[in-house]
């Protein structure tokens, strides 16, 4: 199926670049979200998708309201919605396997929805910046492609992607919005930053760093319950090296955009590279007998609540 631009067909996916020359209305619609200010979200109804995972719910949902990421550079953050039942599905996308994370956000609307012609899907996409090793372009080509080959007819409603995601300070790209949240209630998408991401994130961080490429579907909207794993992370080697360096050289070892990284990327790195070091064999060790790591949300705190086994 082709994708949708304001009506139009497109059969052959664009590169980036061609992409923001045929199509300059998205700059229009960029700039209103880029004028927006950044919401802080509270952890009430908040449903935080890390990098390479997925996860959606529907407005009948009384637990989730809110889908949301942040940290995303050169990762590009994507909304799906069908318009006729408002469910919606998000994604955290760093390169890895798009095309197969797509499928999974349109699964996770499909199953959520009763009649998929009673509406249209639309894709919303914010992330990227002009950096200098040109990862956001890549990362921007490979999105276009998979909506380009999607089985389905994808409306792309918003793409505040890479050249309209940039600002330049002392003439260094940075990009302007880090994160976004998704209002599953009203369709609403704003700019976005999160005092609370979820359990477990540095175990969800460790399979990024050892090879692990799948975008994983974290909730299931039927239960209400968050699950994180089973999966197996490899070793790193040297990893006693790597959290012996300053922050500086952590960023530059660590990230395809050490300038722009936030303030809490170093933090959340040597957290991450601990679970590495401390727990080696996940699947003995973290997700013991092979078992998910489910939580519930408490409504009163919006706090995740880890379930017995």
């Amino acid at each position: 199926m082709p994708l949708i631009i304001d009506g139009e067909q497109i059969k052959n996916a664009p590169t980036l670049d061609s992409f923001v020359k045929s199509f300059p209305q998205f700059k229009d619609s960029s700039d209103q979200l880029l004028k927006q200010n950044v919401q802080e979200v509270n952890p009430h109804g908040l449903l935080y998708v890390g990098q390479r995972e997925v996860a959606g719910t529907y407005p009948g949902d009384d637990v989730i309201s809110i889908l949301g990421s942040e940290d995303a550079t050169t990762c590009h953050l994507m909304v799906l919605r069908h318009t006729g039942s408002g469910a919606a599905a998000l994604a955290h996308f760093d390169g890895s396997s798009i095309a197969e994370g797509l499928e999974t956000m349109i699964s996770i609307v499909a199953d959520l929805t009763e009649d998929m012609s009673s509406g249209r899907l639309e894709a919303h996409l914010v992330g990227g910046f002009l950096d200098v090793s040109k990862n956001s372009h890549e990362v921007s080509d490979k999105v276009l492609e998979a909506l380009c080959k999607s089985p389905y007819e994808l409306n792309l409603v918003t793409a505040c992607i890479t050249h309209y995601n940039t600002v330049y300070h002392n003439s260094i790209p940075f990009p302007v919005i880090y994160g976004v949240a998704f209002d599953v209630r009203n369709g609403q998408l704003y700019r976005a930053t999160f005092v609370d991401k979820g359990p477990d994130m540095a175990i969800r961080s460790a399979r990024l760093y050892t090879g692990g490429k799948e975008n994983l579907k974290i909730y299931d909207p039927q239960t209400h319950k968050l699950k994180i794993g089973p999966f197996h992370y490899g070793r790193l080697p040297n990893v006693d090296i790597f959290l012996s360096l300053p922050g500086s050289q952590i960023r530059q070892f660590l990230s395809t955009s050490p300038e722009q990284e936030p303030e809490s990327f170093v933090e959340s790195v040597r957290a991450t590279l601990i679970q590495l070091r401390d727990f080696p064999r996940p699947l003995q060790t973290v997700f013991k007998g092979g078992k998910s790591r489910i939580y519930s949300k408490d409504k009163s705190t919006g706090k995740w609540i880890m379930q017995p086994s």
